[in-house]
């Protein structure tokens, strides 16, 4: 008798475990299925994670066939995707394995809960501090462990401790639309006239008033559309119509700009000027700018990145790149820095020498305008210090930027300097500095 009741209490004890360990294991393969939905797998050989969605953006990483990667968003064929816990970047939808992927992708989004939330590298408040967040500031939900929170920050990721977030349901598009009305800042609708002798008229019709007459490229702040018109507002508080046709509209975001602490956490834009068809200024001797300006920005790039920069490069070739394009590369990444290079001229050969150092936007633009032409005062041509410039690279920018003139290429002293590698080497060596110390 003793006999029977161990052998059912065994069998009723093995039984338990068995059910047990089959619920586990549903629920286990329940969970991967879940987490496939927002993987991919590279398929090619070796595959170029970039810093945006496009060939044009520099590589970030590579990652070889086989590796599993999640997936944080889609864009114009790109998937947006996370690189061990810290990174992301972007890689072409053509070289992975999208079979198992929920294109659903949205995430939960939260809003910080108080002032100069603390964003770290790691989980951990020992660690690198990558920058802080307003109070009700929206930001991506990645993960959750152990009483921290990965976040999207940037082009990468942070935490936060989850004690200082409020978690909704919303997707990520629901927040980014919450964050272009929070205190973190709002999105502004601008216009930019395509042609010189533009009508800014009293009604939306061509028969209105003409309240005055706008050259090409004059920026304007967008109210409402009428029509085939636009109510807008120039600089000096005008406001008046104008014709849809003779304006481009875009979207700008007025958020704070918060600085990395160090250059190894920024991501920089660097511009070299003209490429392809279009040359740029040439000097007596028939040399292309577009050649020289390419020169530097490879050598200023290998600094950066020794140092740890993300960089990102408008051409890495002799290729024409439209000027509108260049500007949105940097809108598009949230860069920390954008800087063009440049080689001015005059109509007269031997007319002037020096260098000049142009910001458009005084609040966003001159810090980083005035630290680079002390840094370039090092340089054996005259520094003519800093200047307003209205040039779209700039006009067009939402983040800190600057474009150089790196001396007078049609001026045979300027020139002598230009061409030599120990110039170019020098002009690294200075713009390096510049961005080191604009960080701090």
């Amino acid at each position: 008798m003793m006999t029977v009741n161990v052998n059912r209490h065994f069998f009723k004890k093995y039984f338990n475990m068995l059910l047990i360990a089959v619920a586990l294991i549903f629920a286990s393969s329940a969970a991967v299925v879940l987490a496939d939905q927002n993987k991919i797998e590279v398929k090619a050989s070796i595959v170029n994670v970039r810093t945006g969605p496009g060939l044009a953006y520099d590589v970030l990483d590579k990652v070889k066939s086989g590796t599993q990667l999640d997936i944080m968003g889609e864009k114009n064929g790109w998937y947006q995707v996370r690189l061990n816990m810290d990174k992301i970047g972007w890689v072409a939808s053509w070289l992975v394995d999208n079979t198992e992927i929920g294109l659903n992708t949205s995430h939960q989004v939260a809003k910080l809960n108080t002032s100069n939330v603390p964003i770290y590298q790691q989980a951990d408040a020992n660690s690198t501090v990558l920058g802080t967040g307003s109070v009700n500031a929206s930001v991506t939900v990645l993960y959750t462990t152990n009483g921290w929170t990965q976040i999207k920050y940037n082009q990468s990721v942070g935490w936060v401790r989850s004690t200082q977030l409020n978690v909704s349901s919303a997707s990520t598009t629901q927040a980014q639309s919450a964050a272009s009305t929070s205190d973190s800042g709002q999105t502004v609708t601008m216009l930019t006239t395509n042609q010189d002798d533009t009508k800014l008229r009293s009604t939306p019709n061509a028969n209105g008033t003409i309240v005055t007459v706008l050259s090409n490229d004059t920026p304007l702040t967008y109210i409402k559309t009428s029509g085939q018109w636009y109510q807008a507002k120039t600089s000096t508080g005008q406001t008046g119509y104008v014709a849809n046709w003779v304006v481009t509209k875009r979207d700008v975001n007025t958020a704070p700009i918060v600085k990395p602490t160090s250059l190894s956490k920024a991501t920089i834009v660097l511009d070299p000027g003209h490429g392809g068809s279009d040359s740029g200024a040439v000097s007596a001797s028939g040399k292309f700018e577009k050649t020289y300006t390419l020169k530097v920005v490879e050598m200023v790039a290998a600094k950066l990145r020794e140092a740890g920069a993300n960089v990102v490069l408008t051409r890495s070739t002799d290729t024409t790149v439209d000027l509108a394009k260049r500007p949105k590369i940097a809108n598009s990444i949230n860069a920390d820095a954008f800087v063009s290079f440049h080689f001015d001229s005059t109509q007269t050969n031997n007319d002037a020498s020096g260098i000049t150092t142009y910001y458009y936007n005084t609040k966003k633009d001159s810090a980083l305008a005035k630290t680079m032409s002390q840094n370039l005062s090092r340089l054996p041509l005259p520094n003519k210090g800093t200047m307003y410039g209205n040039f779209q690279v700039l006009r067009d920018n939402d983040r800190p930027a600057i474009l150089m003139e790196l001396g007078y290429i049609n001026t045979a002293k300027d020139f002598k300097a230009i061409s030599s590698e120990q110039y170019q080497e020098a002009v690294a060596e200075a713009v390096y500095k510049g961005l080191n110390q604009y960080f701090q």
